[in-house]
């Protein structure tokens, strides 16, 4: 009985962080849009690319960036996707491997993991609140339907997400990475972070720089055809 109760008890502390989380956020914003198109600078090994992204319900995404005249592409249509990788010599559209096509399931979410994680499979539970850079954070783990872990930390008076741990399965390896948010900035009505810094044992791998977002952009559906 105690730890029924316990459990209970949990469960309507995510559930009242949450609700302050996605009022802060404008979730229902994002609810309400239909696609969204970014563009900014990717920074990798010293070099600053150029990129586009868009995205579209229910689950299609396109990236693309530009380097030195070669643009590198990646499609997802919902169930199968490609990549043009001129910088790895491969300039015809290459199908994506079972891991590649669960990460952009994960990422083609546009309302996010944690909206609706149980109609989605997912498990959830409130851990120890941690320290992140100086900030108290709330650390809510999700645990998905493919046994991925992701540890969300949300700032205890801001309520944005600032980090997000993940422990991923990839070639039959857990394959593990931070991603740090930051420079949070509005978008009718919504909050999107400006700065997504991804590293993997201390060291940065790639920082994203958003300059521009818009909601409801009008998109050719030709944009997330690649090798059909």
């Amino acid at each position: 009985m105690i730890l029924f109760l316990a459990i209970a008890a949990q469960a309507q502390d995510v559930d009242k962080i949450l609700k302050k989380h996605f009022e802060a956020i404008g979730q229902d914003v994002v609810l309400d849009a239909k696609s969204f198109a970014m563009e900014g600078t990717i920074v990798q090994m010293g070099l600053e690319i150029p990129f586009k992204a868009y995205q579209v319900r229910p689950a299609k995404m396109r990236t693309e960036g530009t380097f030195q005249g070669q643009t590198f592409v990646q499609v997802y249509n919902g169930e199968k996707g490609w990549t043009i990788n001129p910088f790895m010599g491969s300039t015809e559209p290459q199908p994506m491997g079972e891991d590649e096509l669960k990460s952009m399931k994960q990422q083609s979410d546009m309302d996010g993991m944690l909206w609706n994680w149980k109609e989605k499979g997912y498990k959830l539970e409130m851990m120890e609140n941690e320290d992140i850079e100086g900030t108290e954070c709330y650390n809510i783990q999700v645990i998905t339907d493919e046994n991925d872990i992701f540890n969300y930390f949300i700032d205890t008076e801001s309520l944005m997400v600032l980090k997000v741990n993940s422990a991923v399965m990839v070639q039959g390896n857990v394959t593990e990475s931070e991603t740090f948010m930051s420079n949070y900035m509005m978008v009718d009505g919504m909050a999107m972070a400006g700065t997504v810094e991804t590293r993997s044992n201390g060291q940065t791998l790639m920082t994203m720089n958003i300059d521009k977002v818009e909601r409801n952009a009008d998109l050719d559906a030709s944009l997330f055809v690649l090798g059909e």
